[in-house]
This record gives structure tokens, C-alpha cells and sequence, in this order.
């Protein structure tokens, strides 16, 4: 009986131990799933996405390299796929900067129109004038947003562009010390006349040309008028809160006839700020030749 026992207990261990190793066997047997380049790149997105803003789990571009050579990717496809990385990002901060200036636009719009509705209000509905800026200013927005929808590209260049020409505007008025540049304002404030002075050849020059102050669009042919600098008798700088005025007086009534900010033989010009070293230069070629 006892040697029955023992050879059942026997047969059962056995029974058990194949069991565990056909099990095992089949373990090894089973493949392991690979995984594509895109599917490697997507778990690891989604495995790192909840420490986005961990900044203790950030490597640098050595590290970087080692792992791309871990799973096959060269150093020439990492430093591409960095440069595209980067570009994109350059480019997503462009387009945020893009929809903030609309985002400006779009409240200004709001404002000036809400203002001159209620100012047409009070002052009677009668000539109903504010729908005039709703609509000449709703029309910038529109081209404003269209741009910016199926155009960016463009805008954005069209924005460098014009950045690129005031900087350069605003350089070259920095760099002349020689010409002065002036503007002067009739009694009515519709017209508006902007020029240049210099001296030449002892003489100093006075070009100007007159346009309407509010759209800039009707022009007058430019003038150019010289004046002997003995006729000259003082001239100085005057500075404002703004700008500053350069006045010069003359020896007669005639001396500044038919030229803009004439009063009683004296010269009232106004002059900004890229042009002051030129002004003063220019008195002290004036104060020389008395």
C-alpha cells in the first residue's frame, strides 16, 4: 500500500514538471511584437506627455545622440530632425505673435467704433456718420483676418518688410547730420508742409512741397528756394515737449516770403527729434558767417 502511495506521488510530480516545461516552452516559442519607427515615437510622447513640465527630465544633445544610436537613427538625422523641430517652433511663435496683433486689432476696432456711435448719438442721428468708420475700418479687420487665416506667410513678410524700411528710414535720419528735416502746419490744419534745409555753397537751401494733413494724397510739386546766410540775422533751437522749433529770423519781411511757417520775417519750422545734430550744426554754420 505504502509503495502504491509512493508511486502515485511520483507520477504526479512528473505530470506537474512536464506541465511547467511545456508551458515555458511555449513561452519561448511565442514572438515578441516589434514596434515601427512612428509607433516608438508615439509611446514615447504619450509615456513622457505627464512630465512635459518636469524640467529634471530634460537631456541634452549628447544624450539625445546616444539614444537615437540606441534604437538606429544617426547623428545627420538627429541634427535634421532638431533644425525641423525648431523651425516648427519659430514658426508657432510667429503665428501667436500674428492672432496678438489681430487680437489688438480687433479691441481697437471695437473701441473707436463703439466711441463714435455714442458720440453720433448725442450729437444727433440724424447724418448717421459712424457707419461710415464700421465700415471703412471693418474692412481692414476683414482683409486684416483673411490674411492671417489663409495667408500668414505673406503677412508675416509684408510685416519684416515694413519693419526693414523704418529701420532703415530711422538709421539713415540718424546718420545725416547735414540735412534737417521740418514740418510746418497751416492756420487750418488741413494742409501740411514737410522739407528739408541744408547749406550749400554758403547759401542755405529750403526744399519743400505741401500735402493735405489728412490723407497724404494731394501733393504739390516740390519748391526750392535759396537765402544768403548774411540775410540771416539769428537762429536758435527751441525744444518742446515734443519736438523742438528751429527759428530763424531774417533782416527783412522778405527774406522767408512765400515759404510755410512764415510770420512777420521769421521762420518757425518744426523739426523731430533724428534731425536736432543737423539744426544745431547748422546754427553754428549761420552764427559763422555773421
Amino acid at each position: 500500500m505504502a509503495d502504491t502511495l509512493k508511486f502515485e506521488k511520483k507520477s504526479s510530480d512528473t505530470v506537474e514538471r512536464m506541465s511547467k516545461n511545456k508551458k515555458t516552452s511555449t513561452t519561448r516559442e511565442k514572438p515578441q511584437r516589434r514596434y515601427s519607427s512612428d509607433e516608438v515615437a508615439d509611446i514615447i510622447r504619450i509615456g513622457l506627455k505627464h512630465e512635459s513640465g518636469n524640467p529634471d527630465n530634460t537631456i541634452d544633445h549628447d544624450e539625445l545622440i546616444s539614444i537615437g544610436k540606441e534604437v538606429g537613427v544617426n547623428v545627420e538625422q538627429i541634427d535634421i530632425a532638431v533644425s525641423l523641430l525648431e523651425e516648427e517652433q519659430k514658426n508657432k511663435d510667429k503665428e501667436k505673435v500674428l492672432w496678438l496683433r489681430f487680437k489688438t486689432h480687433s479691441s481697437v476696432f471695437i473701441g473707436v467704433n463703439l466711441l463714435c456711435i455714442v458720440i453720433n448719438l448725442f450729437s444727433g442721428i440724424g447724418n448717421f456718420w459712424s457707419a461710415y468708420v464700421l465700415l471703412g475700418t471693418g474692412i481692414f479687420l476683414l482683409g486684416h483676418y483673411a490674411g492671417l487665416r489663409y495667408a500668414p506667410e505673406f503677412l508675416q513678410m509684408a510685416l519684416d518688410h515694413t519693419r526693414h524700411i523704418m529701420i532703415d528710414k530711422n538709421q539713415g535720419a540718424v546718420e545725416d547730420d547735414v540735412n534737417v528735416g521740418f514740418k510746418v502746419a497751416d492756420s487750418s490744419g488741413l494742409m501740411e508742409s514737410e522739407g528739408l534745409l541744408f547749406i550749400e555753397e554758403g547759401r542755405l537751401v529750403i526744399e519743400h512741397q505741401t500735402v493735405d494733413a489728412v490723407l497724404g494724397i494731394i501733393k504739390t510739386g516740390i519748391k526750392k528756394t535759396e537765402i544768403n546766410l548774411g540775410d540771416i540775422v539769428r537762429a536758435n533751437l527751441q525744444p518742446k515737449f515734443w519736438s523742438s522749433e528751429l527759428v530763424l529770423q531774417g533782416n527783412s519781411l522778405r527774406t522767408f516770403r512765400n515759404l510755410p511757417g512764415n510770420s512777420s520775417g521769421t521762420l518757425y519750422l518744426k523739426i523731430n527729434k533724428q534731425s536736432i545734430n543737423a539744426a544745431l550744426n547748422l546754427i553754428d554754420e549761420i552764427s559763422k558767417k555773421k
